[in-house]
């Protein structure tokens, strides 16, 4: 499903629909990228083992740099 199709069934259902199932709610929240999961969180562990992984390379970089 587009964004903009998800967009309009989901206003759609917020305008005239008192429910609305929940796995359609789920793939119209997936679709409009909406997660009900801290993503936050996932972002900037994944950007702190990121630069961890940097340093790491960095520093083996520098090692071999003293040795020759």
């Amino acid at each position: 499903m587009k964004f903009k199709q998800a967009k309009q069934v989901l206003q759609h259902a917020i305008d005239h629909q008192s429910t609305i199932s929940i796995p359609k709610l789920k793939k119209l929240l997936q679709a409009l990228n909406i997660g009900l999961e801290s993503t936050e969180s996932n972002e900037v562990k994944y950007l702190k083992n990121e630069v961890k992984n940097l340093h790491k390379q960095l520093r083996k970089l520098q090692k071999e740099k003293e040795v020759k």
